[in-house]
Formats: C-alpha cells, structure tokens, sequence
C-alpha cells in the first residue's frame, strides 16, 4: 500500500496502543511485463457509504470469504488536535479510558461481552486519529457493533478509574523510555519538526500528563466524540442494510456537537541541517537520516515512494546491497517514505554493527551519511533501470494484494484512504499513480527534495560511546478445502486453496529448529535458517534478492523451536517461477563463507539488540533455568562463544542431516492450481537424495530445577519485568485444551489476572500468561511490567490469584467466555491459506495429523470446567515453580 502504511520502523514506534502488549543484472522477469491496475487483477469490493442526519458517517464492506468481520470506530483525535492540551497525551489517555464503563456497561463486561462472542477488543492513537476496532467471528457482529457503539459515544470515564489508569499509562512511559527505536522516533519527530505539533510525543510529556485530571478527559471526550466527527468501518461477512438499521437504531437519540477547531500550524520549510545524538541504553548504535517531503495529496507522493522502495527496500535494493552486503558497514538499513495529511518525512534508517576498533563514534556516523548521501545523489545524476522501476511497482501490487487477506487489513486501508485522503478509492487511485511514475519522475523528486540544508540526523548511541556533538542527557467450519497429495518420491504436499487475493505461499517445513540443539553448537539452527537466501549454486545471494523481488514478493526462512521452513509468496501468475526459486534455494544452498561470516556478525549484533528489551532477558533467563540442559533452555540466537565455533562444513553438514525424506513437508496456501503445482514440484524435487530421518523428540530431559527459586537481574532501565514458570506440556498431550483455555481465561482485559493486577490495584502496565507447548513437554509463564518498587508487589498478587484459583477454581461462565474467546481467535488468526497450510503441514509433520488444528478446537469445545480446574490445580502447585524479575537500578 502507500507509504503512509510503508513507513514501519518509524510510525510502529509513535502509535501507542491501550492494551497489553519486521551490479544490476538482467532480470529473469521479461521488461514488457506490465503492472496492472487494481480494476485489472486486484478488484476491490464495492463500498457503501452512509451518513446518518446527525453526521455519523458508516462504511460497509461487505466479503464473504471468511466468517469475520472486523468493526472499526476512527475518530480524528490524536495528538495533534489536543489544542490547549497539546503535549499532554490526552488523546492516548482517552483511548485508555473509553472501555473503562458506560451506562449500560461495566468496567469489565466490555470486554466480557466481546469475548463471548468469541473476538477481542483493541485501540490506538496516531497524530491524528485514535481508532478502536473490534475484531469477531461474523455471527457476533451485532454483539460488536453495539458494544463498540457504546462505548463510542457513552463512556462514563469515572474518576476511580481514572486514577488507577493513570499508573498504567506511566508504565507506559517507562517501556518508551526502555524501547532504542521509540527513543529515537521521538528524538526525530521532535528535532525534524519545529512548528508542527508531530513535534509532540503521541503519548505526550509526563509532566503535562500528570497535571490532566479526569474532568479534563471528560471535557475532551466529550467535544471530540460526537457522532459528526467519527466515522464507523466494518469489512466482513455482514450485510450491509443490517449493519446500517442497527448502528442507526444504536445511535438514533445522538446529536450533532460542536467540534473545536484546533489550528494546526504549518511547519516552515527547513534551511538548515539539524542533528541531535544522544546516549542511550543500548549496545547497538542506531541512526535515521530524514528529509521534510510533503503531505499524502501531493502529486509528489507516487515518485518518492517508488523512490523509497528502490533505495531501501528488501536485499536488492540499492542501499541493503552497498552498505550491508558489500562494504558490511552497517546491520540492517531500509529507507521509507512517510505521508500524513500534513508534512511528511522520507528517511533512512541504519543499525550499525558493534564497533570492534577505536573509531570515534561520530567519525562512524559521518562515514555512513556520507555512503548514504551518496547512494542518494545517484538518484539526482542517473536514471533508475527500468528493471528497478518494474520491480518497485511489482512490489506495491504485492504488498496491496497482501493486505486483502484479512478484513481487519481491509478495514484498516479503507479506514486510511477515508481518514486521510477523504476518498474511498484512494487506494485504487493510488496504484494507478504508481503505475505512471517515470524514471524521469523519480530524479526530479530526488533532485528536489535530497538537499544538504534539509537533512535531519538523529541517532542513539551506547552510554559509554561518546562525541563531542552528542548531548548529555457458534463458531463456523473452516471456509478453504484442505487437500494433501504425495509427490513421486513419497513426500507430502498440504494444499488450501484460496482465492480472496492473487497470492500463493510456497513453503518447505522440516524438523529441526531449537530442539536440534546442543550447548556446543546453539545458534547453528538460525545462523543456518538466515543463510538459506544467501546463494545457492546457480544464484548468487543478490541474484536472489532481485528475482524474488522483481516478481513483487518474498522469501523468507523461519527458525522455531521445533522445526524451520523457507517460504516464498508471490502473485498466483509467478507459481511456476516461484517453485524453481524455492526449491533451489532448498536443495542447492552455498552457505558463503563471506556470508557466514557477515551472518555471525549480525547475530551478535542481534544478541546485544534483545539485551535491550527487558522482557526478553526476563524470558531467556527463565527457560534457561526451567530447561537446562534441554534445548528449550537454549538461545534461539545462540551465544557468542557457540556460533564462533560454526564454519562452512559444520553448517553444511548438519543442514544435510536435517532433509530427511520423512522429516520434510511442503505447502501452498492461497491462489493456485493444484496440478501445476504438483508437476513443477515433481520435476524439480525429482533428483532429491534425502538423508535418514532423526527423531529429536524426546532426546534430552531438563535436570532438575531448583524450584521455588527467585533470580533477580539488575539493569539499567527503568521498568520492572515479573516473570513465573511452571512446567507443563507437549503438543499431544490430552492436558493440552484444558491449558490452553486457561492461558486464555488469564489473558486479556477481562481476566482475573488483569482485573486484580492492573484493575483492581494499579500494579501493572501490561500482565498476562503464556504457553509454550512442543514436541517434548513446555512451560507455562506468568508475566508483568511494572516498576522498581512494585514488582515484589506483583509477584506476591500473581501467586495469590493461582492459590484462589486453585481453592475456588474458574466459574463456568468464565471457562464458556475463555472457550469462545480461543476459538474466535484462532479463526481470525487463520484467514489467511498460507497460515492454516503451515499449520497442517507443521502438525502432518509432527505426526499429528494435518487436521490437527481442527481436532484441538473440538477438544477446546468439549473440555469441562471441571476438567480445567483439575488441570489448573496439576499444573500449578505452590512448589514447582522459577521466577525470574528484572529489577530496574533506577527510578521512572
């Protein structure tokens, strides 16, 4: 889609959600291929538009290819509108408080009601807009309709509970202040704009937060949220005419209100360089170089994006390739154009690798805008080859089709082109602009808009790096046939047909993953999953990237506990080129020793990276202690001292060893003809020598733990990690339902868990559980951000909600709603073919049948309370535990 959808890195970072909380050759694709209009391939469903006498404003999708909907409320109060308030986050603190009782509702029976018809109810606030969606099985339309209408229009925002959110948002504030690229979102929006309020934090400045008191929320809610100024999405298996007779009925007595006009300086066109560095903690230096481009209505829009795509995005692009993979200056780096309804950015965003000489840092950041800057001046002297131009286009189409396999990605791209460009077919609109940018297009706008005295440069370093610039401071049956056919050399193909958008997933999953490792060789599993792309012997790794991405799509390998898998997606058309890609890729793999090194090399990179987010070191601390020695104590990054030991022959050794004929399945998912399928796989798997299968179940059993232990791990942040493990069990295991309801029955703003935590008591931002469930036995994990002084706090609540579960046990209503809950979830989570291929292909391998998935769902419906209290008291004895807690040294 358009790059007010593209620019990832950046706008994930500054949208904060309310709830708990990726040498030109020529190109194999002929250059008189075109790229086609959505009318052509990719057409859309008719949208019906109505507005209601009092302004409400409602639009309906209707698409029956999946039984579910999702039902969208966007209301135009983000942090921009905020007026006197602006810096404060009143917008955000709003949003937190909506679901927090109406009238007619309580503050937990929101969320209740929603569950019962099995779906989940989520918001988030941008700049300009916060946006509260509910997400359900299509027999519950009405249930979300009328729940979200309520809450739309009649929150109550009573005080008590404004008190206790206020915690829960300051825990917020502490994970930004935890979080590398949040910090360094903020430090770029607040030095790339001076005048406009983008300046200001989405979630606002704590101190203006602390002086907002509940009055003010209610004044704001209520001059914002009148039915004129918010508009309702729905995208599903619904009828229209319904949908409008009931949210007319829902909102009949409503008048319009008088919205305030806040008025929104311009920001002044920038005249010379700003930077701002800054320390941080962190061991891994991150850098964004960002001009000022205009606003989404711009005719300017369509060049700078393909711009975007071609600079920076996937492999081939022309930034990844100089600078990441031949001068092996930088981790990662990706340019992205963004396009609000006001000024936008376009920038590049860089992870440098850990500096293993004496460089000082700002000589290191120098080189790398000056290689930047200069990939970026070819723009303005040459034109890009058409091959570049085809295959940015190709990729629009892709990622366009992708976003047509969910409703809610429906919604949400109806929901943008409305919000911000106010027509419905602004998306449509806006592949035909793609379609028509020139080469001559593209250097006018780099010509335009690349100049030195625009440049903003911000960046994070580590605290001990230093620089004399930086600063100091009724649930339905699955909708697609299922269909698996046997290769001529025995091996299984899991076929789902699904027409909804032109894409197919090709994917080959084989056993492996963590469970094939030992302490001597951890980290050999994902070192060799990321090397898979990196060459075989008839393409080099760029020849690769470029193929895959000419074709508009992508491949990938996934690293599991388990097991691994390659796939690549790309549009039904390309079927046939797509199989030759994959499979040579799978059987014909080089493994570079160049690449081998440049891949360790960011896997250390990528260690110190998750050493920043202090869930993570909460996480690995804990299955470390739970598991040791069993794989599922591992790393899935490995350590430094393991993968030092791994060259060329050990990977290609221990790769052979994994392509067992038994231990090796493939997939598609999507749109696809199955006979060709089948006969490409065929001729191209037909000389496939695989090896003897090994079983990795069951290999190794976990020591001992020291149970009832506590391990306390200091760190800098500012923000307390709780975390509690049990041991519990495989994939099989006729325990399995009954755990995975209760994982359930505690998740989610309607659990006990959440009522007495962050409710009742204010303890925590986000609390929840987690279940891993293998091949061999897992583990069950209780969690909980909070800060310094209340984590002893929070781990004493959490054991005192186990025991008076296990005294009193689940009532049967909340066993029905966590029962209704799961299933609706795995309903939405399975729209798309290519997710429920995988899923059939994984469990076929694993032995438990391709239906696997349908059997546990039964299970789910048929399991008792009494089954799930007796489970829960088996489980969770007061004596078989570990507890790991991440202790902040100092204060938010």
């Amino acid at each position: 889609m358009h790059a007010y959808k593209y620019f990832v890195f950046l706008i994930t970072a500054m949208i904060i959600s309310s709830c708990t909380p990726q040498p030109e050759k020529d190109s194999k694709v002929s250059n008189e291929s075109t790229v086609v209009t959505p009318q052509e391939d990719l057409a859309s469903l008719e949208v019906e538009q109505f507005e209601f006498s009092n302004g409400l404003r409602l639009l309906v999708q209707e698409d029956r290819t999946s039984p579910v909907v999702s039902v969208q409320a966007w209301v135009p109060a983000g942090s921009i509108t905020e007026g006197k308030y602006l810096g404060s986050g009143i917008s955000h603190a709003v949003e937190h408080m909506l679901f927090k009782g109406t009238d007619r509702r309580g503050v937990s029976q929101i969320a209740e009601e929603v569950q019962s018809v099995g779906g989940y109810i989520n918001a988030y606030t941008t700049f300009d807009r916060t946006v509260y969606y509910i997400e359900s099985p299509s027999s519950g339309w009405k249930t979300a309709l009328d729940v979200l209408a309520d809450a739309i229009f009649h929150s109550k925002l009573p005080e008590n509970e404004f008190i206790k959110e206020q915690e829960v948002i300051r825990r917020e504030f502490a994970m930004g202040l935890d979080s590398p690229d949040r910090a360094l979102s903020r430090i770029l929006f607040s030095t790339a704009f001076v005048e406009h309020p983008y300046k200001q934090p989405v979630i606002g400045h704590m101190d203006l937060f602390n002086k907002l008191t509940r009055d003010d929320l209610y004044n704001y809610y209520q001059a914002h949220y009148v039915p004129n100024n918010v508009t309702f999405i729905i995208v599903g298996d619904v009828n229209a005419q319904e949908i409008k007779e009931a949210l007319e009925e829902e909102t009949s007595t409503l008048e319009r209100g008088f919205v305030p006009d806040v008025f929104i300086p311009k920001e002044p066109r920038q005249l010379g360089r700003r930077e701002h560095l800054k320390p941080f903690s962190t061991d891994v230096t991150r850098m964004i170089m960002a001009y000022p481009i205009p606003a989404i209505t711009h005719p300017d829009l369509y060049p700078l994006d393909v711009l975007a795509l071609i600079a920076g995005r996937g492999r081939s692009s022309r930034l990844y390739q100089e600078l990441v993979e031949k001068k092996k200056l930088l981790r990662d780096v990706g340019a992205s154009s963004y396009t609000p309804a006001h000024s936008g950015l376009w920038a590049v965003s860089a992870t440098l690798l850990p500096k293993a000489d004496t460089t000082p840092l700002n000589m290191s950041l120098k080189e790398i805008e000056l290689e930047v800057t200069s990939i970026l001046e070819e723009f303005k002297h040459t034109h890009v080859t058409e091959n570049e131009l085809q295959k940015a286009k190709r990729q629009v189409i892709t990622s366009h089709a992708a976003e047509l396999k969910t409703v809610s990605g429906k919604a949400s791209s109806l929901g943008l082109s409305w919000f911000v460009a106010r027509d419905i077919y602004f998306d449509e609109n806006y592949l035909k602009g793609i379609k028509n940018v020139t080469a001559e297009d593209i250097q006018r706008a780099a010509k335009t808009y690349f100049t030195p005295n625009s440049l903003t440069l911000v960046s994070l370093y580590p605290r001990e790096e230093s620089t004399q610039d930086a600063d100091e401071d009724k649930l339905v049956k699955e909708p697609s046939r299922k269909n698996i056919k046997k290769l001529n050399n025995g091996m299984p193909v899991v076929m789902i047909r699904d027409a909804k958008a032109p894409l197919v997933t090709i994917r080959a999953t084989a056993l492996g993953g963590l469970l094939a490792e030992t302490q001597e060789n951890n980290g050999i599993g994902q070192l060799m999953t990321r090397l898979l792309t990196k060459g075989t012997a008839s393409r080099s790794a760029s020849d690769l990237a470029l193929e895959v991405e000419q074709l508009g799509g992508s491949i990938a390998a996934e690293f599991g506990n388990n097991s691994f898998s390659l796939a690549i997606e790309v549009l039904d058309s390309d079927l046939s080129q797509a199989i030759d890609i994959l499979t040579d890729v799978l059987l014909n793999p080089t493994f570079p020793v160049d690449e081998i090194d440049k891949e360790r090399d960011k896997l250390l990179t990528d260690i110190k990276l998750e050493i920043d987010n202090p869930v993570s070191l909460a996480r690995n601390k804990l299955r470390a202690s739970l598991f040791k020695p069993h794989p599922y104590g591992l790393s899935t990054l490995g350590n430094p001292e393991s993968l030092a030991k791994l060259d060329q022959q050990t990977l290609k050794s221990y790769y052979r060893k994994l392509l067992a004929e038994d231990n090796l399945v493939f997939s598609l998912g999507g749109s696809f003809d199955e006979d060709l399928a089948i006969a490409e796989l065929n001729k191209k798997l037909s000389s496939f020598q695989p090896s003897e299968p090994v079983s990795y179940k069951g290999r190794y059993k976990p020591d001992n733990p020291e149970y009832s232990k506590k391990h306390i791990l200091p760190t800098d942040k500012v923000q307390a990690i709780v975390t509690i493990g049990f041991p519990s069990l495989s994939l099989d295991s006729p325990d399995r339902p009954a755990l995975e309801i209760i994982d359930q029955a505690l998740s989610g703003q309607a659990s006990r868990l959440f009522t007495r935590i962050r409710e009742e008591q204010s303890l925590a931002y986000f609390v929840g559980t987690g279940l891993l469930a293998g091949l061999d036995p897992g583990y069950f994990m209780y969690y909980a951000g909070t800060q310094k002084d209340k984590a002893e706090k929070v781990h004493t609540e959490i054991f005192r909600e186990i025991k008076d579960i296990n005294q009193s046990g689940f009532s049967p209503e909340q066993i029905e709603r966590a029962k209704v809950q799961l299933l609706g979830k795995r309903i939405l989570q399975d729209q798309a073919a290519s997710t429920r291929s995988y899923k059939a292909a994984l469990f076929y391998l694993y032995g438990l049948g391709a239906d696997f998935e349908e059997k546990i769902n039964q299970k789910i419906r048929d399991t008792t309370t009494e089954q799930v209290n007796e489970a829960f008291q088996k489980y969770f004895s007061q004596d078989n535990y570990i507890s790991v807690i991440v202790q902040p040294d100092r204060e938010l």
